[in-house]
């Protein structure tokens, strides 16, 4: 097995290979599951290889985990669950079946395609049986273009339900399964068994530094500066520019610590700036928390419009010195690309409005002589 097929990042991937990473059986266990592309058949092939070929061990008591005796015994009770799930999915019972489709938008600025967005799109049509709600969906989208499609199996209430109950399969666009989801169906001890992944947490190397422009596809096409991941200690910090007196310095080593000992895969964040309009004041330059670092990779397309102002903000906060510029050139940068992007889409918006004849009336466009 490559456990490297399974990491969605392909710069992520080459940096684990380049540097001849050695990963432990926990955290092969955990790519594989990690992986948004691999079908849940390769999954299932990997998972038998480590029970098969790699020795057994066990994994600690966590905030949002019990303890793991045997990975080997673990991945064979999770199998069998995910095996358990799929026959009632397709079982016919008290429930009805539907779909949606994952399709891929340009996010357009009048006539300016500015980033790539995905948006999940329901039938509002529900089947008797998968058979019915498969064919529905090969009749209506077999030849329309789509990321994914999930199937969902909704039960009927009982009177002594208080949530609702389904199940969901998540297929590509050769229509393999990728995953299984469970809403309400499970007892308890099943449930502990389904979430023991997402009890997880790992720090893997990246090849990413402070203010490099990024990616993250499982969120959308909009690129982002990086500020830092939270696997990031003290000494990853400082070498990524930050003060030595920054109190994010000066806590980095405990957090990381205590993400070691009790963090699960809610905490595999990084934060990063990205630019976002308001319609009424323009652009603006906003920071956030995102997840998850191991989807992380470079923005090689060219930065356009608003977007241009990553590049700038890139270079002011970047760990190279040599490289930096500025407050006073990056407030002014930013206020230039801000402007004229504001003054484009207001020249564009007048140019789909009115007639040719009444701009240059207005003296928006010049009369040719």
């Amino acid at each position: 097995m490559n456990v490297l097929d399974f990491i969605d990042s392909p710069d992520i991937r080459n940096h684990l290979s380049d540097i001849d990473y050695k990963f432990s059986v926990p955290e092969l266990a955990f790519l594989v599951y990690m992986s948004r592309k691999a079908t849940l058949q390769k999954k299932f092939e990997a998972w038998q290889e480590i029970i098969n070929t790699m020795s057994d061990c066990s994994m600690h008591e966590r905030l949002n985990l019990e303890k793991i005796p045997s990975i080997h015994k673990f991945l064979k009770s999770y199998m069998k669950l995910l095996h358990k799930i799929l026959d009632w999915f397709y079982e016919p019972q008290n429930a009805v079946y539907t779909y949606e489709i994952l399709e891929e938008k340009l996010r357009t600025i009048f006539t300016r395609k500015c980033c790539t967005e995905y948006e999940w799109c329901e039938s509002g049509i529900f089947f008797e049986n998968f058979q019915s709600a498969f064919s529905g969906f090969k009749r209506e989208c077999g030849k329309d273009s789509f990321e994914k499609v999930r199937f969902s199996k909704y039960y009927f209430f009982n009177s002594d339900e208080e949530s609702q109950r389904k199940i969901t399969l998540e297929m590509n666009t050769d229509l393999e399964i990728l995953s299984v989801d469970v809403q309400g169906i499970l007892q308890e001890s099943d449930l502990d068994i389904f979430l023991t992944f997402e009890g997880m947490w790992f720090s893997f190397p990246t090849p990413f530094k402070r203010g490099d422009i990024l990616l993250n596809k499982e969120i959308s096409g909009q690129p982002v500066v990086l500020n830092d991941i939270n696997t990031w200690d003290s000494g990853k910090l400082i070498k990524n520019g930050y003060s030595v007196d920054d109190s994010v310095v000066k806590r980095a080593d405990s957090r990381v610590e205590k993400l070691a000992q009790r963090g699960d895969t809610s905490d595999m964040n990084y934060s990063a700036y990205y630019v976002d309009d308001d319609k009424r004041n323009g652009f603006y330059i906003y920071s956030d928390v995102f997840w998850n670092y191991l989807y992380l990779e470079y923005y090689t397309k060219p930065l356009e419009g608003e977007q241009k102002v990553l590049l700038a903000l890139s270079n002011k906060i970047r760990p190279e010195t040599e490289n930096r510029i500025d407050d006073e050139l990056f407030c002014n940068a930013s206020q230039l690309i801000f402007m004229e992007e504001q003054c484009r889409r207001q020249r564009e918006y007048l140019e789909n409005l009115y007639t040719k004849d009444s701009l240059i009336k207005a003296g928006i466009i010049l009369k040719v002589k």
